[in-house]
């Protein structure tokens, strides 16, 4: 059985001469206006010169232009590659001098606009605050992690927390670097809040000097709520970004733009031209990125919001999560693996990955063709893309067995073990609860609490009369037959 492969770029050229693949390229396409994302191609390879990815981003733009897709922005990590690619791209990453955008390949008087994503580059300005590196603010004004550490400290000591998420794995991350939500709840404006709160009402002494550290979480946090927005019905920070409020985020774009710029290590140096630049850097390729996207495609094309979820890299790494949950959670599928998982993915398209670094925050799913149906013999339509699973698994749907309200496959209820009970029970009385709030018919809230016989249970300090499970049923029939 072969368990390797041969770098393949799509030359045509399949055989030993070509060294061993180790890793894939991928690069995928996502609507800015709908909710859709399909993987459109990937290369073999075992490492690609900044020349070599340009040319295959070029390739790639071009071909999808022909088709009639037009592409407007390319995401990507930081990795020292990526530079290169940009700059032989035609992008400029001095800050001085940034231009964030190279012409279209098939139509130079488009633009395609380049963003590091967002979810990597928090990631690395925690990495870089909370490694032990102090940072100096545009006023001369010193940022330091240690009181992170010291709000944790606090709240340990104290039992309570002051209205944020902070835990000792935000603060020992280094175990768990690669996940994002750690990196957002400690760069967040609730830690900043409860650092302000500790220096300027309780007044104690270890957070004497946190303004500047304050005034950084806040706007690092603002500024990944802006660059990350996924909900239409979004407020404030997390709002799309429409003309109605553009008055509200820009400002905060542009001076955050020059903060970040003038972003200085103790040394001295810049923070955009130091070791630690791929954060610095990357945001201010978003920013400039995200305003120009904005003006080209909702100020003067009609789109009624940007939603900047849509640039981000999350969507390529669900699908990474998908092709490794189909081989068991396996984080170094072979070539040949990763090839079958690719075709597998294209049809069973509704595969979700457990496991990796992102989660899905929206809808957004891969394309997929108008599927048909077939009628079976119970009269029942069935999809036929998924005719081998409803056939392995024997799931095919049958009529009943005598009348339509033929219980038998139901479970004997009668049978429950006690600690079943328990919790059958204290879920149905939190159902009851909740609906009996919005009822207003004397009848329905009789008929759903009216019983003989209660169970009392207690969770935390909030204590709860909850029905049986058997006269929960009978009172859901009775409220079903009012209906």
């Amino acid at each position: 059985m072969e368990w390797y492969t041969y770098v393949d770029l799509g030359t045509g050229v399949d055989d030993d001469s070509n060294p061993v693949a180790s890793e894939v390229l991928v690069f995928m396409v996502v609507s800015l206006k709908e909710n859709w994302k399909i993987p459109c191609g990937y290369f073999l390879i075992n490492g690609l010169s900044g020349v070599e990815r340009a040319n295959l981003v070029q390739q790639c733009i071009s071909k999808l232009y022909d088709v009639g897709v037009n592409i407007v922005s390319l995401t990507c990590d930081g990795p020292s590659c990526h530079f290169s690619m940009m700059a032989e791209l035609g992008v400029k990453l001095n800050p001085n001098e940034l231009k964030a955008w190279f012409s279209h390949p098939s139509n130079p008087a488009r633009n395609v606009y380049v963003l590091f994503d967002v979810c990597h580059m928090i990631k690395l300005v925690r990495n870089t605050l909370g490694a032990g590196h102090i940072l100096v603010d545009p006023n001369g004004n010193k940022i330091f992690w240690s009181f992170v550490s010291e709000l944790h400290k606090l709240q340990e000591t104290e039992g309570v927390h002051l209205a944020n998420k902070l835990q000792a794995a935000h603060i020992n991350w280094q175990t768990q670097k690669m996940k994002v939500n750690l990196a957002v709840q400690a760069v967040s404006a609730s830690v900043a809040a409860a650092i302000e709160f500790c220096n300027t009402e309780l007044k104690l002494p270890q957070f004497s000097g946190s303004e500047a550290t304050v005034k950084f979480l806040r706007i690092f946090d603002h500024l990944f709520d802006i660059l990350n927005n996924r909900n239409p019905l979004g407020r404030g920070y997390k709002a799309p970004l429409r003309m109605s409020n553009v008055h509200l985020w820009r400002p905060f774009l542009n001076d955050t733009f020059v903060y970040i710029k003038n972003l200085k290590d103790t040394a001295g140096q810049l923070m955009t031209s130091s070791r630690r630049k791929t954060p610095f850097i990357g945001f201010l390729c978003a920013i400039q990125s995200t305003l120009a996207l904005f003006d080209s495609y909702v100020s003067e094309n009609g789109l009624k919001y940007l939603l900047a979820y849509k640039l981000s890299q999350d969507h390529l790494e669900l699908f990474f999560a998908a092709v490794r949950t189909s081989f068991g959670s396996n984080n170094n599928p072979t070539a040949r693996q990763f090839a079958a998982s690719y075709k597998w993915l294209l049809i069973r398209h509704e595969i979700q990955g457990t496991g990796g670094n992102a989660s899905a925050l929206d809808s957004t799913g891969i394309l997929f063709l108008t599927r048909d149906h077939i009628s079976s013999s119970q009269s029942v339509d069935l999809d036929t893309s998924h005719m081998s699973v409803i056939k392995r698994y024997d799931l095919q749907p049958r009529k009943p067995l005598a009348v339509d309200h033929d219980y038998a496959d139901l479970c004997n209820v009668f049978s429950l073990a006690m600690y079943k009970e328990y919790v059958i029970a204290y879920i149905a009385g939190y159902v009851v609860r909740m609906v009996t709030k919005v009822l207003y018919c004397e009848t329905w809230i009789a008929a759903l609490t009216a019983q003989d016989e209660f169970l009392t249970l207690s969770y935390n300090t909030f204590v709860c009369a909850v029905q049986k499970p058997m006269g929960f049923y009978h009172s859901i029939v009775e409220y079903s037959a009012c209906v």
